[in-house]
């Protein structure tokens, strides 16, 4: 089996995995929406003002596409948006994992469900990345880009908590913090995802530069 052809089939699998647990997620809360009071209308919204949804949409729709063949002509198959998702993802993974789980308790399907998002697909994500994406493709201009993501995303969680008066993050809450404060929140965020995109893009040329000493 040669490796493009494993690096489709895992990508297939974790394709497969994202998909299942943000149908599965919406299907909860499709189903205690009635309970809580909440019009099905705002289910989807209320679903995507979580980077969380966010980001494992983008894991499954790049994996998705890579599983199909795709080259780089679309953004999805594009190396800044693939190795930018490790980013995403790992971020995603990181804060859930020591700031917020602890507020969110969770048994049954909705923690195996949170455990997919904030676990197991930020470890399977990368590791996927690094086995089977080519390397060498990188260049110190994809950190700029990289930004671009959860800026759209703190635009969107912004103006739905507005309107909502609910937001997602309790960093972004701006009834507790103050719009200035949340934006420097958000800045602070945009700055670590560009470090850890400069991280990621070391990591790709030093791998590139040894693979091709050894060949």
């Amino acid at each position: 089996m040669t490796d493009g052809r494993l690096g489709r089939q895992a990508a297939a699998v974790i394709a497969v995995v994202a998909w299942t647990a943000i149908v599965v997620q919406l299907g909860l809360n499709f189903a205690g929406a009635g309970a809580k009071g909440v019009p099905l209308w705002r289910v989807p919204i209320d679903l995507y003002g979580y980077f969380t949804i966010w980001s494992n949409t983008l894991v499954a729709l790049v994996t998705t596409r890579f599983a199909r063949g795709g080259g780089e002509g679309n953004v999805l198959g594009h190396p800044v948006t693939m190795a930018a998702t490790i980013v995403y993802i790992i971020v995603v993974g990181v804060i859930y994992n020591t700031l917020l789980v602890q507020y969110n308790p969770q048994t049954g399907l909705r923690l195996l469900i949170d455990t997919t998002f904030h676990t197991l697909i930020p470890i399977a994500y990368p590791l996927w990345w690094l086995a089977f994406v080519p390397r060498g493709r990188l260049g110190w201009r994809a950190v700029g880009p990289t930004v671009v993501f959860p800026v759209v995303y703190g635009v969107f969680a912004l103006v739905k908590g507005s309107i909502t008066g609910k937001y997602a993050y309790f960093f972004i809450d701006v009834g507790k913090y103050g719009l200035g404060q949340v934006l420097l929140n958000i800045l602070a965020l945009g700055l670590l995802y560009a470090v850890l995109m400069a991280i990621v893009i070391a990591l790709d040329r030093w791998v590139h530069r040894r693979r091709s000493v050894t060949a």
